[in-house]
């Protein structure tokens, strides 16, 4: 961050000499402007204080993350290895294939012919 030039305390010191020849600021519109600018340098600074302090608080949570995420990482690893080593593995027995014999074929031929024909095919 630059360096600030002037402090608070400075701006309400500073005393200008006034000209003797003719034109020159009103005193007392240069002090109210000068207050004002005061009370924008205060808020700034209450600003950046309150900002360095979340900075700090948000740097020390994410420090606080990084250590609890590796922490679970070894214990996932720590878990895997346990389960690899006491787990055998599932062979899934082969299922058998169905099996459609003529008397099944028979019977659905039959069924397509009741309900396209509307009658009983054992009749005709």
């Amino acid at each position: 961050m630059e360096q600030v030039k002037y402090t608070q305390k400075d701006i309400l010191e500073r005393v200008f000499k006034q000209k003797r020849m003719g034109v020159g600021y009103d005193p007392a519109d240069v002090d109210s402007f000068l207050d004002d600018i005061i009370k924008d340098y205060g808020a700034f600074t209450g600003r950046i204080e309150q900002l360095q302090s979340e900075v700090s608080r948000l740097q020390t949570a994410l420090k606080s993350s990084q250590e609890q995420l590796v922490i679970v990482k070894q214990q996932q690893q720590v878990t895997a290895a346990n389960i690899a080593q006491s787990v055998e593995p599932v062979v899934e027995a082969p299922k058998p294939a169905q099996v459609v014999t003529n008397l099944d074929l028979i019977k659905r031929v039959a069924n397509l012919e009741r309900a396209v024909f509307g009658h009983d095919s054992e009749n005709v």
